[in-house]
């Protein structure tokens, strides 16, 4: 049985909220990682990691080119988690589609004041992949739990992933952004379980956050 909406949507509103409480603030050297290309870590971000460029101007684009989620390189973890196996964490040719299914409403919907194409000198391409799959830990905000998320014997599993926005014309790397969700290991054995949805929900919320600027 799917979890009731207004749960649900409460939830990505705390997601949301919680990582907007402050302004991102754009630090002053460059990552290491990301030197050649100039981009410097971003603190206050709601993300577990951002990197931008300084002159990045995210807020400037009207126009968006959302890739397809990337699935084909996912590093999971060999650890057992209680309540699956680990055939439920595989990327069978169906999970891959209803995934990507998914991703694909969430960015539409938080995206849909934007323009689509896909070239252009003011359009941002935005490319997501999943990176990893592995045990977790239960927080007050992990998804698909409720209030039993925050017991300690509440079996999780962490959700990886990578987002890169690039300026469409000119291929430039503008900012990187890596973060992680926690759900309930059940639902990592469904197809397309509302938990995933939260999820999702909640990152293409942020992100659209991050790139107007609202």
């Amino acid at each position: 049985m799917l979890a009731p909406l207004k749960p649900l949507l409460a939830l990505i509103l705390l997601l949301v909220a919680t990582a907007c409480a402050q302004a991102p603030v754009v630090q002053q050297q460059p990552a290491a990682e990301f030197a050649a290309e100039g981009l410097h870590p971003v603190s206050s971000s709601g993300f577990a990691a951002a990197y931008a460029r300084p002159d990045a101007r995210l807020s400037t684009y009207r126009t968006v080119n959302i890739e397809v989620l990337e699935l084909g390189n996912i590093d999971i973890s060999r650890t057992p988690v209680a309540g699956t196996l680990r055939r439920d964490w595989q990327m069978t040719p169906d999970r891959e589609v209803a995934l990507q299914q998914v991703w694909a409403r969430a960015m539409d919907r938080s995206f849909s004041g934007y323009q689509r194409a896909s070239s252009g000198d003011n359009t941002l391409r935005i490319a997501a992949r999943m990176t990893g799959i592995a045990p977790g830990r239960p927080t007050a905000t992990t998804v698909g739990g409720g209030l039993q998320s925050m017991a300690s014997s509440q079996d999780v599993v962490k959700v990886s992933m990578e987002f890169r926005l690039y300026n469409q014309a000119g291929g430039e790397l503008l900012a990187v952004i890596r973060d992680s969700r926690t759900m309930v290991s059940v639902a990592m054995s469904r197809t397309t379980p509302v938990a995933v949805q939260t999820m999702f929900n909640s990152w293409a919320a942020l992100l659209h956050t991050r790139v107007s600027g609202k």
